[in-house]
């Protein structure tokens, strides 16, 4: 590692919180920031505190070329310091410690601390070694464990991947917390997280997220903050409004024991849940990098980018900062889509934390009293925000336009009798001409395989011969089988198909079939604008169900219950039912 000082720092990362505001707090001390991106149309990009953009390979699907172009980049310019700002940068940087380091200071925990963070088992064994309230957790290595662990828990129940970013195969996969609140429900998301990695079950606790975000040497403090989640995602994840709050006593004991008992060294934001009825806190993780809430630490008063150089570059230990309280932060973004959600919700769901309309709109005094900013838009670099919010507000005008389009097309097609009985017509004509069908999904692992052998299956017992019968789909990972659920529900309807693997939609396939039978309205505006020339022979197959309206939208159950799977299929038979007459 270079010893002498280059005032310049390299920051890992593409997201519009985090990496963006560690840019912006950086570059405001005249330091010349570069920013490795692996992504296009970063909003890190845009800032004008950010000197050079280095672009890298996708950390996640080619780990090692990422590592091997950043390797060369560090060999031809210093920095003082590397700051990866999101999981899969800091993974790649930490398994990557010793080649790294010889060319800069790393903003990482050290193997101990990484694996106490990252891994959420081990930071419950952190916890409860120190004290620290966490939640009824079990680890659920496969579904045979099931039961014995589940007369312990009560419904809902909290499932957490011991990681939320699994590399498997040389892939990476992004695995997030969700609920349940029964058995089925549970086994259904278990089968998606259980072949990449283990699971925690926890007890759920209502209240709201309280963080604490530390800068520590050695496990002794620096800096402090605190904040709390005035809006939270429905369906977990960082909130979109927050706002800053006194250090909580016991709390800051609470994350403290923690972080000295790792002796750590660096920034953290230690997270829980706090419920006001009880009064209890429960820990949630800790977070061993920059977090999502950085901007509100910032505005409020705590500049922990700043600090964190002046500590590992400068050697430079500040007293702990005053900041204000009841400063508000807001992600315009994330909070349009929270106001969205938060308006459609089930407010009797008690998995879902909700605020009533008018207690929202009142928070518009925030703003009158000057005491609200902003995560993305900033007066001293406001284009990254602007490109942000403007982004999002033509995505919002093209999205009602294609929802628009799309009702036209349902009505069209679905409820016009004229034009079915001339669609049906010209399917004919067309099954005489080339009677190859090609059924079409998006996967070609759960709707239209089953189009296909069902269709098959009827075609041989009514002893129509001369027909070739194939599916495809868009996703151009090929192979793959059909889910188990997919497996279970379509034995119902006495179709097998354990021996189906996806196949893709080409250019070839779609020449060579006489008509193309699409699922739903997405797939006529794709088929549209890949295969321009095939859209003549495309139909819904929604088209042949019996009755009026017609399901031109028969949406795809991946991921789903079996129960969808059994409806989605049974909607799928009645229609190829129906086609089936066509034939004769």
């Amino acid at each position: 590692m270079t010893a002498a000082i280059s005032n310049r720092v390299l920051v890992l990362g593409v997201d519009d919180r985090a990496a963006l505001t560690v840019v912006r707090s950086l570059g405001r001390k005249g330091l010349e920031v570069h920013v490795g991106v692996d992504t296009p149309n970063s909003l890190c990009t845009l800032s004008r505190y950010t000197r050079k953009v280095i672009t890298l390979p996708n950390a996640g699907d080619e780990p090692q070329a990422w590592k091997e172009k950043l390797l060369s980049r560090l060999e031809t310019v210093d920095y003082d310091l590397i700051i990866p700002t999101a999981d899969n940068y800091l993974v790649l940087v930490v398994k990557y410690r010793e080649e790294f380091a010889k060319f800069a200071r790393l903003a990482v925990p050290d193997d101990r601390g990484f694996q106490y963070t990252y891994r959420k088992s081990k930071t419950f064994e952190l916890a409860k070694k120190v004290g620290v309230p966490i939640p009824e957790t079990y680890r659920i290595e496969s579904l045979s464990d099931l039961s014995e662990t589940l007369p312990r828990l009560s419904f809902p129940v909290i499932i957490k991947p011991i990681s939320s970013k699994v590399w498997k195969d040389g892939r990476r996969y992004n695995l997030n917390v969700s609920a349940a609140q029964n058995r089925p429900g549970l086994e259904e998301q278990l089968q998606g997280i259980l072949p990449l990695c283990p699971a925690l079950l926890q007890s759920f606790h209502l209240g709201y997220g309280v963080g604490q975000e530390f800068l520590t040497r050695n496990g002794e403090l620096i800096a402090a903050f605190q904040h709390e989640r005035v809006h939270e995602p429905l369906g977990g994840g960082g909130s979109s409004y927050r706002k800053s709050v006194p250090l909580d006593p016991v709390l800051l004991k609470h994350s403290m024991s923690m972080l000295k008992e790792l002796a750590w060294t660096g920034v953290a934001m230690v997270e829980y849940k706090y419920d006001p009825l009880s009064g209890e806190y429960m820990l949630m993780e800790i977070n061993g990098r920059f977090w999502g809430s950085l901007p509100l630490a910032i505005a409020a008063g705590v500049d922990f980018p700043g600090l964190l150089y002046d500590m590992m570059v400068l050697g430079k230990e500040p007293a702990q900062p005053l900041y204000k309280y009841e400063v508000y932060c807001r992600n315009f973004v994330k909070d349009f889509d929270w106001f969205k959600e938060n308006l459609r919700a089930d407010k009797s769901n008690p998995l879902l934390i909700t605020v009533p309309l008018p207690k929202a709109l009142a928070e518009v005094k925030n703003i009158l009293l000057l005491r609200e900013h902003y995560d993305t838009l900033v007066w001293d670099d406001p284009r990254p925000g602007l490109v942000h919010i403007g982004g999002y507000l033509l995505g919002q005008f093209q999205g009602a336009w294609q929802k628009l389009k799309a009702a036209l097309i349902r009505l069209n097609f679905g409820r016009n009798t004229l034009r079915n009985r001339w669609r049906m017509r010209k399917f004919r004509k067309l099954v005489r001409k080339n009677p190859t069908i090609n059924f079409v999904c998006k996967g070609n692992i759960c709707r239209s395989p089953f189009a296909e052998y069902y269709l098959k299956r009827l075609l041989v017992q009514q002893g129509v011969n001369g027909f070739q019968v194939v599916s495809t789909g868009f996703i151009e990972r090929i192979n793959r089988p059909s889910p188990e659920n997919a497996l279970r529900a379509a034995k119902e309807f006495g179709v097998d198909l354990s021996s189906h693997r996806s196949k893709l939609l080409t250019e070839e396939s779609v020449n060579s079939a006489g008509v193309l039978i699409i699922m739903d309205v997405e797939l006529f505006e794709r088929i549209k604008k890949e295969f321009p020339a095939a859209s003549k022979k495309v139909f819904f197959l929604g088209e042949f169900y019996p009755g009026t309206p017609k399901p031109i939208d028969i949406h795809d159950p991946y991921g789903k219950p079996v129960d969808y799977f059994k409806k989605t299929y049974k909607i799928l038979s009645k229609a190829l039912e129906s086609m089936r007459e066509k034939f004769s």
